[in-house]
């Protein structure tokens, strides 16, 4: 079987629907990082995105209110303006040994040092690896169709992540961003990619 390098909107569209099926955790207190904390130490790669309130004119800017990583088994959706981003999540940040990989994160990194400085260490992103490989198609919802054989939905994209109860069709498309590229970097490690 060889592998197809670009999709084209159509075959998309017949593609299965698929969400993050496993448990996602959500952190709005203190306290609840207590639990995280030791597993995502454990986690050799762990699923990175963010989310941030859409701004609908130009020069308004909103910080980032969301902070998802993945597990194989669980993705934990940090409410970071409600838990805040405490030292521990700066240290696997900067941890070189944790890989966090993500689609598109250079202004996800960006945005997360507006909150507090760190050293980014460990980051990869699979759009830059796909297009180093020849993929023409590199957004996260190309790259789960091209390589999970799977489509995603894009429709929380632009919703209120700032809500002060997050809806389950949030809470499931924040998951799945971080998983699926958990799951295309795996693709990708069997591709000898990385």
């Amino acid at each position: 079987m060889s592998l197809v390098l670009e999709i084209t909107k159509e075959a998309i569209n017949e593609l299965p629907l698929w969400k993050f099926e496993g448990e996602i955790k959500v952190l709005e207190k203190d306290e609840d990082w207590e639990e995280v904390i030791p597993k995502l130490w454990r986690a050799s790669v762990l699923g990175f995105d963010t989310e941030a309130k859409p701004a609908f004119k130009k020069g308004v800017y909103n910080p980032v209110s969301l902070i998802q990583l993945a597990t194989e088994e669980e993705v934990f959706v940090i409410r970071n303006l409600l838990c805040g981003f405490p030292g521990d999540l700066v240290r696997i940040f900067e941890d070189p040994s944790i890989i966090k990989v993500g689609a598109g994160i250079r202004d996800d990194i960006k945005d997360l040092q507006k909150l507090r400085k760190f050293e980014p260490q460990g980051f990869e992103d699979i759009s830059t690896i796909a297009e180093q490989n020849n993929v023409k198609q590199i957004g996260a919802k190309n790259l789960t169709a091209i390589f999970l054989n799977k489509r995603i939905s894009k429709a929380q994209q632009t919703s209120n992540w700032e809500r002060e109860q997050l809806s389950q069709a949030q809470l499931d498309y924040a998951a799945t961003d971080a998983y699926l590229c958990l799951k295309v970097y795996q693709e990708f490690q069997k591709l000898e990619w990385v």
